[in-house]
């Protein structure tokens, strides 16, 4: 599967207008981070590698697990870089490597 800017894109703005729940979305970004052949839109691997690892922790609705979900801000941070609004800073977002 490919996974590009615009799926991400859709997907979070879904996400924010309540069209779909953090847990669907951590389960839709969980099952794309399991797939064999997955392929990354050239040049913005590392920044869709990791909003899929940050919207994973959603999937887990355990109490404890809610200390890694990403905060709104991350959230909005990775849509600015995705619609191309900002250049992608890794050390930006402290969420990535948990």
């Amino acid at each position: 599967m490919k996974v590009t800017r615009e799926l991400v894109i859709i997907q979070l703005e879904k996400m924010f207008a309540g069209e779909i729940s953090r847990e669907d979305t951590g389960w839709w970004a969980y099952d794309l981070i399991l797939e064999e052949n997955l392929e990354y839109e050239p040049g913005y691997e590392r920044l869709l590698a990791d909003v899929l690892r940050s919207l994973h922790y959603f999937h887990d609705i355990e109490q404890y697990m809610a200390q890694f979900y990403p905060e709104t801000e991350e959230l909005h941070y990775y849509l600015k870089c995705l619609r191309g609004e900002e250049f992608y800073q890794r050390s930006r977002v402290i969420h990535w490597h948990v």
